[in-house]
């Protein structure tokens, strides 16, 4: 039989992932923003190595995210089925 309390922590978990792919993406927005926003000091910084290094973040940021997406959809995927054993019990 599935707890309430298993139920819970299954939507605490979805919650979290959630919310740490919302903060990966705007993250990884709020650098873009600040790249493309101000040319001469991309430009600048293209020469140390700035951009490229941002650029790297960004892309990190967004695979961090999609994972945690991917996580949630596994976690919903976990409540589906522990609210379906339920009901056939039932």
């Amino acid at each position: 039989m599935v707890s309430a309390v298993d139920v819970d922590q299954l939507l605490c978990l979805l919650r979290d992932n959630l919310r740490r792919a919302d903060t990966f993406v705007s993250t990884a927005e709020e650098l873009v923003e600040r790249s493309w926003g101000d040319e001469t000091r991309a430009e600048d910084e293209d020469e140390d190595g700035g951009v490229q290094r941002r650029r790297n973040h960004v892309e990190y940021l967004v695979e961090a995210a999609k994972l945690a997406v991917r996580a949630a959809i596994y976690t919903g995927d976990q409540i589906e089925a522990e609210l379906a054993a339920h009901r056939g019990r039932a």
